[in-house]
């Protein structure tokens, strides 16, 4: 069923080779270039072409906006019992999101003050992918944090699969507040928020997962806008130490494997019983599910790794650095501490990765291949940004010039130390 391996020094190796993979590879980089370059010379007679080509759909440019009604007519679409669960899970994720708000803060001491003072980005885009699956969740995960921020222009693209952006994806909008909405996705969607076209005035920043050339466009883009992290394919890294939780980690690898055929899975245990157990549980379990094709292609990228310690498993999820976490044990509040690099932790047999995917509040955009290593899933501070501030007193500038000149001579910038010189006449 899966790869089973041995040692964390080849979970070390395969973790390596799985986020190499994840790198954007010349052809796409190229494909998105041309794209960017049809879309900053023709707006939205380009965004319009590349519609029709990759989506199917003909639209013309006073189109591609989402108006009210077309957002009403979605509610129709959509069962009430659909509505009232995104409902509540936004009501959820703004809980969670309400504790990440900064606060601006201020010191003061006899001859100077400084501080930080937070602000809102003015406008962000938010990406919702389409495709093989419709992201409702997605919406309320870019969304809210935004609007919690304080942003005062949240815009949101889609693809129009299927000839228009999915129902649900609408609901989720209006729910969590977005009414700037454009019927577009792909490369062109990201190239046109990031350098405006007739339709679409330009943001200064986008998030939100999406396929390699999404991905390869916010790269292309970083610097003209913020971006808030590439994201690559779904991954899972599962800790397991008893065998009655066997069955636990092969759903968790297997709710990740079904999201793409480039998605991965790790189990990791001390006991080769239990990776026996994992392998059984999956077999039985893959009976049932529906997205056969992609599981088939998916599990090759699925590994269980037997480790000889504690103190290796805790090693070998370090070193995963994964998207998401599952600590499948009864000792979960005494391990989590240990972990240093993962997107998102999900702590004892009862807390399913699936939670924080559509519901429980923590946010599941997350970093991917080892980036959690550096990077933090989204958040309301990815909407914001700091200026730092200092006031100081003639008679502190006084007391400090020698040093400052010292600095100044040593770097060779002496119109720097004229602009103190100046102020102590």
């Amino acid at each position: 069923m899966f790869e089973q391996i041995r040692g964390g020094g080849t979970l070390k190796a395969w973790c390596l080779h799985r986020s190499r993979q994840a790198s954007m590879d010349a052809d796409t980089i190229r494909d998105v270039m041309a794209i960017k370059a049809a879309v900053v010379d023709r707006g939205d007679a380009a965004v319009c072409d590349y519609t029709a080509q990759f989506d199917g759909v003909v639209v013309a440019p006073s189109a591609l906006r989402v108006t009210p009604e077309q957002v009403a007519a979605a509610y129709k679409q959509v069962s009430e019992s659909v509505v009232d669960a995104l409902r509540r899970a936004a009501a959820n994720i703004q809980a969670y999101h309400r504790h990440q708000i900064p606060r601006n803060w201020h010191y003061s001491e006899e001859g100077r003050c400084y501080g930080a003072q937070f602000n809102a980005i003015d406008a962000v885009g938010l990406y919702v992918p389409g495709g093989r699956a419709a992201y409702p969740t997605s919406v309320l995960m870019t969304a809210i944090p935004a609007i919690i921020a304080g942003c005062s222009r949240v815009v949101m693209v889609s693809p129009p699969t299927q000839g228009a952006i999915n129902p649900t994806v609408l609901v989720a909008a209006d729910i969590a507040g977005v009414s700037e909405i454009y019927s577009i996705g792909g490369a062109q969607a990201i190239i046109a928020l990031a350098y405006g076209t007739d339709t679409i005035p330009a943001v200064d920043k986008i998030v939100g997962p999406g396929n390699r050339y999404v991905t390869a466009a916010k790269q292309l883009v970083y610097g003209v806008v913020d971006i808030d992290k590439p994201a690559g394919p779904s991954e899972v890294c599962v800790y397991v130490d008893t065998p009655a939780y066997a069955a636990y980690a092969a759903a968790e690898m297997w709710a990740q494997l079904e999201h793409d055929p480039d998605a991965s899975a790790v189990a990791i245990t001390t006991s080769p019983q239990i990776a026996e157990a994992i392998q059984i549980a999956a077999a039985d379990q893959q009976t049932v599910l529906t997205r056969q094709t992609i599981l088939r292609q998916s599990a090759a990228n699925a590994v269980i790794a037997v480790v000889d310690n504690h103190e290796d498993s805790i090693a070998a999820i370090n070193q995963c650095a994964s998207e998401h976490v599952v600590l499948l044990t009864d000792t979960a509040e005494y391990m989590r501490p240990l972990v240093r690099h993962g997107g998102s932790l999900f702590c004892g047999p009862y807390t399913p990765v699936t939670l924080g995917d559509y519901y429980a509040g923590p946010n599941h955009v997350l970093p991917t291949a080892r980036s959690a290593r550096f990077a933090s899933p989204l958040g309301v501070m990815d909407f914001m940004k700091y200026s730092s501030y200092l006031e100081t007193t003639q008679a502190w500038l006084a007391d400090v010039a020698t040093d400052i000149a010292h600095l100044t001579q040593a770097e060779g910038f002496d119109a720097h130390y004229q602009a103190v010189a100046i102020r102590l006449q």
